[in-house]
């Protein structure tokens, strides 16, 4: 869609009205729209599209661009093709960021305009539909015929709308344009509006406005419709449904979407599984903090997003960016200022690579400017939870999220665990802080859903060697399916098992988290446990973010969720480069997060090709740490967290622990918990390996008893306070 240069390139809207045979109404509808929304403080363009009118139409268009030079244009089609092709003409050629859709006969009034304009930036939704108000409508058989149809349209699709059939409607350009993006040729197409902006994933508002009689003119719709318009509708309705269906070809409202009639529900639950997950769900309010029970069309929304294409997942997440863009650019102070000083509108956002144009987001901005300039105006308090991290590398952090993000990274989190083999029913244990940081309501919630789940939590920070013996007895008890956990408790444990320790059973899977977790630790594990290690990356900003399936050793990134950069030099890492995650939170209106920096390394994949599972969600490799844990040493080389686990690996025999600590460029303190075979000449042959990399950096080693766990059960192997910028090394 490219608007030609009509000296009015950067107006706020433009308002499109196809016109046949209206010469009475043009003069008083250009009139009236110039005052209203020049009184609003609108920039704005009215596009009178002329459909091959036989009267004076075209004449009094031409009076309208004089008397309104610069805000009035006309556009003369050949033919007389209807009113669709006349919007379609109109969006083609408008130059406003916004294009409203009125009918030239001004029974709707242009003065509403102005209504739909405050809704469109005061709610978070795509399109604002003004509905007819009874008021001044005549009650005759059109008025009837209308609420009749627009019943069936409700009852057929599924939805609750006061006029679903008004063509009086305001939407961002862009997203007009693909709303009206049909496949079939309608004889009424404003009765698929809403319909149509539904089923591809929009959100719709309505707003009551007048409807009044219209003065001048002869309407293309007589006061009794005929049989021969009934019999229209009817076929209309046919081919609506066969497009458009009952639910959506992409999760609608934030993925809350209903599966289409008829269809089985992805997950396959059957039987006694299939009553537990219902249950599950229907019970929510009791046992899940502010997760509602519709959170299963979203869990079974993503069971078929899934399998989507790389491009249909593409389109799914541009899709929700421009609504994440225009709402934040409305609604948030802090990013409203960021696309003025960056000299960026919205509409430069319209597909993931476009986020380049953005600066990234740090800690430091969010904690800046979190009270009250990151909060949404439209944030609800009591729908917010408060996210703290536990600032391991010494950057404590603060956040919160909404109702919206947990319910979908929930409905994410039980579908992903789902790919270990598990499924509802199935026994799993957590080695976990279970309640750490929780009131007293969520921690009977907690226990509640553990129940539900058939899942028992092992305090992770409990784990000790005089311990570790009473943990094997209850796994042997409990015989679950998964034993989900930090990767340095399932580590500890595999190496217990090793070590001469004794389990009577094997897990089906086990899962990793919160950790890095390094070929070695996989190895050990998976050797302890006799299970295969499926690893989770995540945070607690956002939960999980990518996970292993059964196929490769990438991890799926929950592409309906968040769009994941990886950059390197502020570019995008090429297939195997290490760069700096940078993620955009899609689910997050209360206080979103885009293009947050949030302080892991990791190794670019090759998404040329989709993984052999058949998923088509993009992929991380490996992680390999912390950007705050890179260790500068005095040969001017920065080493990632990641590299000390990978060389440690190699000396299991002389080290059973370790810390790297490091306060200043360098020179780094190393912590050593000795292993059983540890000897002074193999220590000095470690230290000299290690000099290898590190040069003539100065290494103070303390001999150590044991490397503590943090409160939340992690050990972090490297802890650095030198401040630094991955992008610019």
């Amino acid at each position: 869609m490219n608007p030609p240069d009509s000296g009015r390139v950067g107006v706020d809207l433009t308002v499109i009205a196809p016109c046949f045979n209206e010469e009475g109404n043009i003069a008083e509808l250009a009139r009236r729209t110039r005052e209203t929304l020049e009184a609003a403080s609108v920039t704005f363009e009215l596009l009178l599209v002329d459909d091959a009118s036989t009267d004076g139409t075209w004449a009094a268009i031409e009076g309208a661009e004089v008397e309104h030079p610069g805000l009035v244009r006309g556009i003369s089609q050949a033919s007389n093709s209807g009113m669709f092709a006349a919007w379609r003409t109109g969006i083609d050629t408008a130059v406003g960021d916004v294009v409203c859709l009125i009918d030239a006969d001004l029974q709707n009034p242009p003065e509403a305009i102005t209504r739909l304009w405050i809704e469109l930036h005061t709610k978070n939704v795509h399109v604002v539909q003004g509905f007819r108000s009874s008021i001044q409508w005549d009650r005759d058989a059109r008025f009837i015929s209308s609420r009749g149809l627009n019943m069936v349209l409700n009852t057929v699709f599924g939805d609750r709308a006061r006029d679903n059939k008004s063509g009086f409607v305001m939407a961002p350009r862009a997203i007009l344009a693909d709303i009206l993006d049909f496949k079939h040729d309608y004889k009424y197409p404003q009765t698929f509006i809403r319909v149509a902006a539904r089923a591809k994933g929009y959100s719709v508002a309505e707003t009551e406005t007048l409807f009044q009689p219209r003065v001048v003119g002869t309407s293309f719709l007589d006061a009794t419709p005929s049989a021969r318009i009934y019999a229209d509708v009817l076929t209309d309705l046919v081919h609506g449904v066969g497009e458009f269906g009952r639910g959506s070809r992409h999760p609608v409202e934030a993925l809350h979407a209903t599966p289409p009639p008829g269809t089985s529900p992805a997950h396959g639950y059957r039987g006694a599984r299939r009553v537990l997950l219902d249950t599950y769900f229907a019970s929510m309010p009791l046992h899940a903090w502010l997760i509602r029970p519709q959170t299963k069309n979203i869990y079974e929304t993503l069971h078929r997003t899934q399998w989507f294409s790389p491009e249909e997942l593409l389109e799914l997440q541009s899709w929700r960016l421009q609504r994440l863009m225009w709402h934040a650019y409305v609604h948030v102070p802090y990013y409203r200022r960021l696309f003025v000083d960056h000299g960026l509108h919205p509409r430069d956002i319209t597909t993931p690579a476009d986020l380049a144009r953005l600066p990234m987001l740090s800690k430091a901005d969010v904690g800046a400017n979190l009270y009250m300039d990151m909060f949404a105006d439209t944030h609800r308090k009591h729908e917010m939870h408060r996210i703290a991290t536990s600032g391991s590398t010494g950057q404590p952090f603060v956040t919160y999220v909404d109702r919206q993000q947990l319910e979908i990274r929930f409905a994410s989190t039980l579908r992903s665990l789902e790919w270990t083999g598990w499924r509802i029913g199935d026994k799993q244990v957590r080695l976990w802080h279970q309640t750490l940081g929780m009131s007293r309501t969520q921690v009977v919630r907690e226990r509640l859903d553990a129940t539900m789940l058939r899942r028992t939590f092992i305090p992770a920070f409990e784990l000790t060697d005089a311990g570790l013996n009473g943990l094997a007895r209850q796994l042997e008890a409990i015989k679950p399916v998964l034993i989900d956990g930090y990767a340095e408790s399932l580590n500890f444990l595999a190496l217990y098992l090793q070590r001469g320790g004794r389990l009577n059973f094997e897990p089906k899977a086990v899962l990793s988290s919160a950790q890095m977790l390094t070929a070695d630790t996989r190895k050990q594990i998976e050797g302890g446990l006799g299970a295969k290690v499926y690893d989770k990356y995540g945070a607690r900003e956002f939960s999980g973010i990518a996970y292993q399936c059964d196929q490769s050793n990438d991890h799926h990134v929950l592409d309906e969720s968040y769009i994941v950069e990886v950059l390197k030099e502020g570019r995008p890492a090429l297939p195997g480069e290490l760069g700096e995650v940078v993620i955009t939170d899609l689910n997050n209106f209360s206080v979103p997060l885009i293009r947050y920096r949030i302080g892991d390394l990791a190794v670019a994949a090759d998404n040329s090709q989709t993984c052999a599972c058949g998923r088509g969600l993009s992929r991380l490799g490996e992680i390999q740490g912390r950007t705050q844990a890179l260790v500068h040493c005095a040969n001017g080389r920065w080493l990632p967290g990641g590299f000390f686990g990978h060389f440690f690996k190699e000396y299991d025999h002389l080290v059973q622990f370790f810390q790297v600590v490091q306060h200043e460029h360098g020179r780094f303190n190393l912590k050593i918990v000795r292993g059983r075979h540890w000897t002074a000449p193999a220590w000095d042959g470690l230290v000299t390996a290690l000099r290898e990399y590190v040069g003539d950096t100065q290494i103070d080693v303390d001999y150590v008893d044991d490397v503590p766990l943090l409160a939340t059960g992690k050990r972090t192997p490297v802890i650095s306070t030198v401040r630094l910028d991955f992008q610019t090394l």
